[in-house]
């Protein structure tokens, strides 16, 4: 009954998400075109980004709504738990303290409309763990500014999280080359203890 009381809660809300995001994405929904340089004078283009304009809305969508449904329900899971979304793919990541905190963190994920997947990396511990989620942050920015710097990767369509050494990987490749470019990057930062690859191919799917 908790459940159903928060998710009813947070999918009133669904209207307001879609509204918001409808509102704030028109404006550069013409502009997909643009590029942004960076200091590498790599071109990142939006129209780059694999998934189509409607999934990429509905991900923004579904992980606004989940982030809710947790700050709802259990605090503790909120703060703790990361999430990424890539065409209705949850994965969550982080470090709890209870097993029962893990599960509902995945019954919640599966509550909401729209997910066709949850893969629960959550990890439990009873330590606080400070220094280990410092470093945890910066392997998780050295491996996102070497995908970003790297030519033949198309950054955008990845979403990284590192926790306790161990780094967690999602998206959509171009080819097997890419994807062991980016496997290669991440096995290859200072710390990383092993990668794990939720990362599907676009060649597969055409």
């Amino acid at each position: 009954m908790k459940y159903a009381l928060s998710i009813n809660k947070g999918m009133k809300n669904l209207n307001i998400f879609k509204l918001f995001f409808v509102i704030c994405f028109s404006f550069f929904i013409s502009g997909c075109q643009t590029a942004i340089v960076t200091g590498s004078s790599k071109l990142i283009l939006v129209d780059k980004e694999e998934r189509s304009f409607t999934n990429f809305v509905e991900d923004a969508i579904i992980l606004a709504q989940l982030k809710n449904v947790y700050f709802s329900n259990n605090e503790k899971i909120f703060f703790n738990v990361s999430v990424e979304v890539i065409e209705g793919r949850v994965l969550l990541t982080g470090v709890v303290e209870q097993i029962d905190e893990r599960i509902e963190a995945t019954k919640l994920a599966w509550a909401i409309d729209g997910v066709i997947e949850v893969i629960n990396e959550i990890q439990i511990s009873n330590d606080e763990g400070i220094l280990d989620y410092a470093d945890d942050l910066i392997m998780k920015t050295k491996i996102n500014a070497k995908l970003l710097l790297e030519k033949n990767i198309l950054n955008l369509n990845y979403s990284v999280e590192v926790v306790n050494g161990i780094v967690y990987v999602i998206g959509i490749a171009q080819n097997q080359e890419e994807l062991n470019s980016v496997i290669n990057i991440c096995q290859g930062t200072y710390g990383v203890k092993n990668v794990i690859n939720y990362v599907r191919l676009k060649e597969k799917f055409n």
